[in-house]
């Protein structure tokens, strides 16, 4: 029956392809546009996975760092005794050294400090300058602390790095009582977050945006590359109608139409960066793909179809070999199981119906007694041992099986007394070799001339009682049933 499962099912699998095959080169001549924007959907929706989980690689950790430099009690402290100390040099280069670490351990372009006391900014090579109202550039400190906001994410310029474009990250301290104490976060090149970015880019042909909307006002009103204003998008994509932004976190796709051509645009919300995201790609260039490519994929197809028969019917031809081998040897000792040795009974009695057959069990002295001492990959030892033994003496002469646990079954084409000495040979066998000084194996042996009117069921209590009496009399020894 299971045969015909798998013949059934490898045919299932083969009219599948077939049809399959079929189909699509039929759909393909018919819709070929929806088809090319498929598979530009499913390139945009793998980039916008890479690029969020790079996104989300490269900020979270600034995020959680300044977080956890804005809950550091020795920052806490420092802030609230910073004005009486602002002047003590040594007090000073505790926060400079403070910062420093954080710098050189995460390799950030700028962390910084602003006391709320005494807006003086600080950063790791020291004190930069005092915050003021009066000072464009300082807009976005009194904006984000206006906010209420525990952090923001800032496009600005770094007045401590050359006035580079940086990403900040800037993160409230706040006392016990929820007293402002001052700001600290870090600071990231914004050209070496595009440079990533621009990877991506290259490796699937579409252009990124990110639009910073969750940060505070600051006096940096351009564009980068990558990080633009929403009403720059649309000069920026070539996009006229509204594109929507997406305020969740799965991602969003829309398509537009810009000339002659489709274009493809994911928008989606980072809610902790703040920031959204916007992927877009034309349909140009898989077009161009697709066209050269139809006449190569019908030939590949076909090759691949044939291909695809023919593994599936080896593979399927080697499961059932190996699914009746799973269920019928035994995997430890590569001996025939309880289930194959009944099957194999009747048919070996047949066929030695004119001459005396003898039936055997044995099992391994003491054997729950070698797990417990040296444990079970030693007993499993043993076992694998025993079975080749056995295998390698009684091959000549019947079948060898594995009961189970420690108990062996057989047949041999041999009356009892020959049978006595073949199976003494064995015990001799197991005995000389053991490559183990701790323990030299002996068996219990039961054996019984086989009774052709008695059920295997019977037969295999005969032997089963011989072998008890084996054991009984001190075990290593044989015990030949008696009708």
């Amino acid at each position: 029956m299971k045969k015909h499962i798998l013949l059934i099912s490898n045919l299932i699998i083969i009219l599948s392809i077939v049809a399959g095959f079929i189909g699509i080169v039929n759909r393909d001549t018919r819709t070929y546009q929806d088809l090319v924007e498929h598979h530009l959907e499913n390139i945009v929706s793998l980039a916008d996975t890479d690029i969020s989980k790079h996104i989300e690689n490269s900020m979270t950790k600034p995020v959680m760092v300044s977080k956890t430099m804005a809950n550091d009690e020795f920052l806490k402290e420092w802030l609230s005794q910073e004005k009486e100390n602002v002047g003590d040099s040594a007090y000073l280069k505790q926060l400079y050294e403070y910062l420093k670490a954080y710098q050189k351990e995460y390799n950030y372009t700028t962390v910084f400090c602003i006391s709320a006391q005494t807006d003086n900014y600080y950063y790791q090579n020291g004190l930069n300058k005092t915050v003021s109202n009066s000072d464009p550039h300082d807009v976005w400190y009194y904006n984000f602390i206006k906010s209420g906001r525990e952090y923001d994410l800032q496009v600005d310029t770094n007045e401590s790095n050359k006035n580079n474009i940086t990403v900040f990250v800037n993160f409230r301290v706040e006392s016990s009582d929820g007293r402002l104490l001052g700001v600290i976060g870090v600071g990231l090149q914004v050209a070496s977050i595009e440079e990533a970015i621009h990877a991506y880019e290259d490796d699937y042909d579409l252009s990124v945006y990110i639009i910073n909307a969750g940060g505070a006002k600051n006096s940096f009103t351009g564009d980068t590359e990558i990080f633009v204003k929403k009403e720059d998008l649309t000069k920026r994509t070539g996009i006229r109608d509204k594109i929507e932004m997406n305020n969740s976190d799965k991602p969003k796709m829309q398509w537009f139409t810009s000339g002659d051509e489709r274009k493809c645009v994911i928008t989606k919300y980072d809610d902790t960066l703040g920031w959204y995201l916007v992927l877009e790609k034309d349909t140009n260039s898989i077009s161009s793909m697709f066209q050269k490519g139809i006449k190569g994929n019908i030939v590949f197809m076909l090759i691949s179809l044939v291909i695809c028969i023919m593994v599936t019917t080896t593979v399927f031809l080697n499961y059932n070999k190996r699914m009746v081998a799973m269920e019928n040897i035994d995997e430890l000792t590569g001996l025939p199981n309880r289930k194959l040795f009944f099957k194999r009974y009747a048919a070996f009695v047949r066929k030695h119906r004119e001459q005396r057959n003898t039936m055997f069990m044995f099992d391994i002295d003491h054997f729950k007694c070698i797990n417990d001492t040296y444990g079970h990959m030693f007993g499993n030892a043993i076992l694998a041992m025993v079975g080749e033994e056995l295998r390698q003496t009684v091959n000549e002469y019947g079948i060898g099986a594995r009961w189970g646990g420690d108990e062996f079954l057989g047949i041999l084409a041999v009356e009892s007394q020959e049978a006595e000495q073949i199976l003494q040979q064995l015990m001799d066998k197991l005995k000389k070799g053991s490559t183990d000084n701790r323990y030299h194996v002996t068996i219990s042996v039961g054996m019984a001339e086989i009774n052709p009117k008695l059920s295997t069921e019977q037969m295999v209590n005969k032997v089963d009682e011989a072998l008890y009496c084996s054991k009984e009399g001190g075990r290593n020894k044989i015990t030949v049933c008696k009708y």
